[in-house]
């Protein structure tokens, strides 16, 4: 590039971040605004590789739990599958948990906080030697959003679509996993422990000091299941809904 060529563009930046500048509060200069921005993005990604570093410290509860069902139940129960299925909710979840979190107000916001989500998933299997697990993780993770990631004109029905996809998606875990039962002991205990899980993500995802179920919140999905028996899709899609509503 020429040396005219270069004053020119290099008059232009100047140009711009004096613009810019102009806009920023008393005594705050551009590179004050970018390295706060910097250190909040900083925080957003902590919290995601926590999150699902915790995902990753429970697996082998998730898998004791699913063995405790196959032998309490003495019935055969597709156990790599139910855990793959798991961890494939938890994530969605927690997606979902996020954008509600840092929720974007443009395109280019949606498209920060996807590559904050995809590089906090990746570092941390990477870390965690466990990178294998990346391609059936992203494959399940897009039947739940219809995509593998958001755009603007997706973000507002992102709840609802998300509640409505879960409402389908839990029943045919439950009735893949358990070899096509659609109801029983087995059943319902494969139910359960998926609502458990979210129900319980949610509150470590939110930093609650206790991540265990009250007695009322367990109760409350033992009932679910038991309506799930006549209206199955929409308690299920209310149970979720549930899950990601502000908390008052």
């Amino acid at each position: 590039m020429n040396t005219m060529a270069q004053n020119i563009i290099n008059k232009i930046n100047n140009a711009r971040r004096k613009a810019f500048e102009k806009t920023l509060p008393q005594g705050k200069t551009t590179d004050d605004v970018i390295k706060e921005e910097t250190e909040k993005l900083k925080k957003f990604l902590i919290f995601l590789e926590n999150c699902i570093e915790f995902i990753i410290s429970t697996e082998d509860i998730m898998k004791n739990k699913i063995e405790e069902i196959e032998i309490n139940t003495k019935q055969p129960l597709e156990k790599e599958q139910l855990a793959k299925e798991l961890w494939v909710l938890r994530y969605a979840f927690l997606y979902l948990l996020f954008f509600e979190i840092k929720l974007p107000g443009n395109e280019n916001e949606i498209v920060e906080n996807n590559k904050l989500i995809n590089y906090a998933l990746n570092d941390v299997l990477n870390k965690n030697n466990k990178s294998d697990y990346l391609p059936w993780i992203l494959e399940g993770f897009a039947e739940y959003v219809s995509a593998d990631e958001l755009g603007i004109k997706r973000l507002k029905e992102l709840k609802s679509d998300f509640a409505e996809k879960v409402a389908e998606k839990v029943p045919l875990i439950a009735f893949n996993c358990t070899g096509g039962r659609l109801a029983g002991e087995q059943h319902d205990s494969v139910l359960e422990l998926v609502m458990t899980t979210i129900g319980e993500d949610k509150k470590s995802f939110c930093m609650d000091d206790n991540n265990v179920l009250t007695e009322e919140e367990a109760g409350g999905i033992k009932k679910v299941i038991g309506e799930l028996k006549s209206t199955r899709e929409e308690s299920a899609k209310d149970f979720f809904n549930s899950l990601v509503e502000d908390d008052k």
